[in-house]
């Protein structure tokens, strides 16, 4: 079955792109994307629309089989925990620190201020170079170690699917490589994903099938 299904999905344009003329789309385990587009605006508007952050002009969003209610936003809560989304406008909160960041979503779900973090969430911040910056608050750390703070926090969070966008932006080559290869590894188990890189170097690392972004129109090959 499919995790998510759009049925009949458009959007208005945002900023300098055309919108999203109506289209369906399912994503389902095993898959794995890259998308195109001929505006920059409609890629984001895209992957933004299957992260639930952007309620669609017309049409359905089925999550696991389930119509999703733009309107119930604490339900779209629980739904987007599910969604790995590394778009470029995912940031941390900024009066913050690392570490707080890294467990607010735990603290909202499990409705328990008093966790820590696991082993593996404080393996991935050594791997990506932060272990030593969690008391530290996002202004007071490098552009790239802000970054590998959110890599960590949607990476960590037990998602079904990943939104991947502009992946590298903000990253130290180190943290890049080993980033590359999580992700190449998380595709190879199944794990469904969406990737846009733009008109860079990493446009075809992991992509198994295209999207493409025309003028609005959405196809996939």
């Amino acid at each position: 079955m499919a995790i998510i299904e759009l049925r009949d999905y458009a959007h208005r344009p945002t900023e300098r792109g055309k919108g999203l003329e109506k289209f369906s789309f399912t994503l389902s385990p095993g898959d794995a994307y890259s998308l195109h587009a001929d505006r920059i605006d409609d890629a984001h508007l895209f992957m933004r629309a299957l992260a639930t952050l952007e309620p669609p002009e017309k049409g359905s969003y089925l999550f696991n089989g389930e119509e999703l209610n733009f309107s119930r936003r604490r339900r779209l809560l629980s739904v987007r925990r599910r969604i790995g989304y590394l778009g470029t406008d995912a940031a941390l909160i900024g009066n913050r620190t690392l570490r707080t960041n890294l467990l607010l979503g735990r603290y909202y779900h499990e409705n328990n201020l008093n966790l820590t973090l696991g082993d593996d969430v404080l393996s991935l911040c050594r791997t990506l170079g932060i272990e030593e910056k969690l008391d530290l608050r996002p202004a007071q750390v490098a552009s790239e170690d802000a970054r590998a703070a959110i890599i960590v926090r949607e990476m960590t969070k037990g998602a079904e699917v990943f939104l991947v966008e502009q992946a590298f932006i903000a990253l130290a080559r180190a943290a890049a490589e080993m980033y590359i290869e999580m992700i190449r590894k998380m595709i190879d188990a199944g794990v469904p994903c969406i990737y846009y890189a733009g008109l860079t170097q990493y446009d075809r690392l992991f992509k198994k099938r295209d999207i493409y972004i025309r003028d609005g129109v959405v196809s996939v090959v």
